[in-house]
C-alpha cells in the first residue's frame, strides 16, 4: 500500500512537473553535439558493460559525455566505482518520498547537456524524474504506453534488452546525423 500510494505521488510529480516544463525539442545530431548526458539502470555488471559501448562510441566522436547509474540497492557493490565519465547513484541518494535528492544528481540536472539519452529499460521513476528536470535540448528514451514523459526522439523495442537498445541508439542517431549531413 506504501508503495501504491508512492507510485501516485510519482505518477503525479512528473505529470505536474512535464506540463510545467512544456519545451520545443530541438533536433541536435551527434556531429553537433558537444556534451551528452546518459541515464541507466546500473543494476547489473552487464549493464554497466554495455553502457561503456555507448560512452567509447560518443567519446571517438569527441563527445563529452556524462553517464549516471541508477543502483536500485542502498549500497554499491564493487562494480560501481566511479570512473572520470560515468557516476552512480543508490536509494542513499533519494528523498523520503524517493526523489533524487543528492550532489551528483542535482550537479546532473543542472548542466547543460545538447543530448540527454535515458537507457532505463524499467522506464525508472529515478531516471525518468532526472531526464524530465534535466536541461538539455535533444531528449532521447524509451517508449512507453502510459509514460508522462514524452521524448524527442523514442524507441519501441522489440527486444527487451539494454544491448539492444544501445545498438539502436547508436544506430538512430548515426542515422540521423549522415542524413543530415546530406542536406
Amino acid at each position: 500500500m506504501l508503495l501504491q500510494i508512492k507510485s501516485k505521488i510519482h505518477y503525479y510529480f512528473l505529470k505536474k512537473q512535464s506540463i510545467q516544463k512544456r519545451r520545443s525539442g530541438n533536433m541536435v545530431v551527434l556531429s553537433d553535439a558537444k556534451k551528452i548526458g546518459v541515464l541507466f539502470d546500473a543494476d547489473t555488471a552487464d549493464s554497466i558493460k554495455n553502457v561503456k559501448i555507448l560512452l567509447k562510441h560518443l567519446l571517438d566522436r569527441s563527445i563529452d559525455v556524462d553517464v549516471l547509474g541508477f543502483v536500485n540497492s542502498r549500497k554499491k557493490d564493487q562494480v560501481h566505482i566511479a570512473t572520470l565519465h560515468i557516476n552512480y547513484f543508490n536509494l542513499s541518494d533519494l528523498s523520503l518520498f524517493g526523489f533524487p535528492n543528492s550532489k551528483k544528481t542535482t550537479s546532473f540536472i543542472r548542466k547543460k547537456y545538447d543530448m540527454l539519452i535515458n537507457l532505463s529499460l524499467k522506464n525508472s521513476f529515478e531516471t525518468n524524474y532526472l531526464a524530465l528536470l534535466s536541461d538539455s535540448q535533444f531528449k532521447v528514451g524509451l517508449y512507453c504506453n502510459n509514460s508522462v514523459f514524452v521524448y524527442d526522439l523514442m524507441l519501441k523495442l522489440k527486444i527487451q534488452s539494454l544491448e539492444y537498445f544501445i545498438k539502436h541508439v547508436i544506430h538512430y542517431l548515426d542515422l540521423i546525423d549522415n542524413n543530415h549531413e546530406k542536406q
